[in-house]
């Protein structure tokens, strides 16, 4: 019974803890929201920073909006949307109004179809490979004027040395409907595969043997040219993104497995875009994102042998593209951005699989990603504080995101700023995890206040005796 005495008392003073401890003693840091005067109820909301990004876990269970009298204020964590303007690319086929030869060049006069946007460029449709051309482009408004566009275009085709082509030629902003390419060069000398071969015999016996390379002339064949334009789309949705520091990086080169593996640190914001940095130019490479793989909780996962087919265990991949970067006399082309889902993670890994080509020189890595942000409903002159960083506390369950998405209809947010961010100074520490499985166990609780019932119920059994036994007056 004294056991039974020692485990109510135990319960007791632990329900005393938590119920003196207030809801923001469970996290570890604070930040001041500042939304200025505050005079009447209003929709506040702020962006959340790195510090927080650091601090919080996936999906942000451990943030609360706490004012001076320690009384919580619901609020819904979402992303921040911005309208604005989108340019889409679009091919257009254009119409061939002659095409004639000029000694060794070719001539073709195009028009534009109508109702189609300005000509930001064309586009050549040929299937030969290995080739160099040089164009020239004159546009007119009405076909008697014609205006110099590009003077010294290329398109090429270099598939013998390696897989580099370009069959456009950027034309600079103009609004003519009318267009003269010059393609010079239309015709030219190309070593066949092939070898003349002469044998000259005498008594029978091979007196000689002569073998001459047979050049071929090729003409430079165009199926179509076609143009693209741009049409402007307004009002489209879609999250704002960020630039985000990179704490570190580290790029090292693996000649055994023909790679180039970059390692980036971040303090877990939600990376959507990372960009290569790099002093090299003219190649086209693989990449891989890889993030780490959860350590497993279950022990009788963790002693499971590794099958050598099996992949890397400690990374997994989020996202793949292939980088590029060309620089070849006046054609430009560069992509050194992948996109990946939003991750947030505190090391990012990019394999680029350099095959036996030599290893890129990076120097460096940019990332990007969403921007959230913290909307609530404050009360008048009231002063709110964020609290944010446990390992244990469990996500909120708020009705804010049905009312805000109410009230905000005709009422735009007021933009608050974080502070500095500070220690919690009543911050209790993290619970164990025996006794946070106890106090989450239902079997536990269960029994714990039956035997507090049966307790209770025997010492006022025995007092009830006691009170028969003292002596009547």
């Amino acid at each position: 019974m004294k056991t039974l005495l020692r485990l109510v008392a135990c319960l007791a003073f632990i329900s005393a803890v938590q119920a003196q401890n207030p809801p923001s003693a469970r996290f570890k840091y604070v930040k001041p929201i500042d939304r200025g005067a505050g005079k009447d109820e209003e929709i506040v909301a702020f962006t959340l920073d790195s510090d927080m990004y650091a601090a919080t876990r996936a999906k942000f269970p451990d943030i609360r909006i706490v004012d001076e009298k320690e009384a919580e204020a619901p609020y819904v964590i979402e992303p921040l949307i911005e309208i604005r303007q989108e340019r889409i690319r679009q091919v257009f086929n254009t119409e061939t109004v002659t095409a004639r030869p000029e000694g060794n060049a070719l001539e073709v006069h195009l028009r534009l179809p109508e109702k189609t946007p300005d000509a930001e460029g064309f586009h050549f449709v040929t299937p030969l490979i290995n080739y160099e051309r040089k164009v020239r482009v004159t546009g007119s408004v009405d076909g008697k004027k014609w205006t110099p566009l590009v003077i010294d275009g290329i398109i090429f085709d270099y598939s013998q040395y390696m897989d580099v082509s370009s069959r456009e030629i950027n034309l600079p902003k103009n609004n003519f409907r009318e267009f003269r390419v010059t393609v010079e060069d239309v015709t030219d000398d190309k070593e066949s595969p092939f070898k003349e071969l002469t044998r000259t015999f005498k008594d029978a016996k091979e007196a000689q043997r002569v073998e001459r390379t047979v050049i071929e002339r090729r003409p430079f064949r165009i199926d179509r040219i076609s143009f693209w334009g741009v049409t402007t789309r307004d009002r489209v949705q879609q999250t704002q993104t960020a630039s985000y520091p990179v704490d570190s990086f580290d790029a090292k080169d693996d000649a055994a497995k023909k790679q180039t593996i970059v390692t980036v640190k971040t303090r877990r914001e939600p990376i959507t875009r990372l960009t290569l940095e790099t002093l090299s130019r003219n190649f086209s490479r693989r990449i891989v994102v890889e993030v780490p793989v959860p350590v497993p909780t279950n022990p009788d996962q963790r002693k499971q042998p590794r099958k050598r087919t099996d992949p890397d265990p400690g990374w997994r991949s989020i996202g793949e593209a292939t980088i590029e970067n060309f620089s070849f006399r006046d054609q430009k082309r560069e992509q050194l951005t992948i996109t990946i889902p939003e991750s947030r993670e505190e090391q990012f890994r990019i394999v680029i699989h350099n095959e036996d080509n030599p290893p890129l020189n990076v120097t460096g890595v940019k990332a990007e990603g969403s921007v959230q942000r913290v909307i609530f409903l404050a009360q008048p002159a009231k002063t709110y504080r964020a609290f944010y960083g446990s390992e244990s506390v469990a996500a909120p369950k708020y009705e804010a995101a049905t009312v805000l998405a109410t009230l905000r209809k005709d009422n735009a947010p007021v933009l608050a700023k974080l502070g500095a961010q500070t220690d919690n100074t009543e911050f209790g520490g993290e619970p164990s995890q025996g006794l946070r499985g106890l106090l989450n166990n239902w079997l536990f609780l269960g029994t714990a206040i039956g035997l507090m019932v049966v307790v209770l119920g025997w010492c006022l059994f025995r007092a009830g005796k006691r009170l028969e036994n003292l002596p009547k007056e």
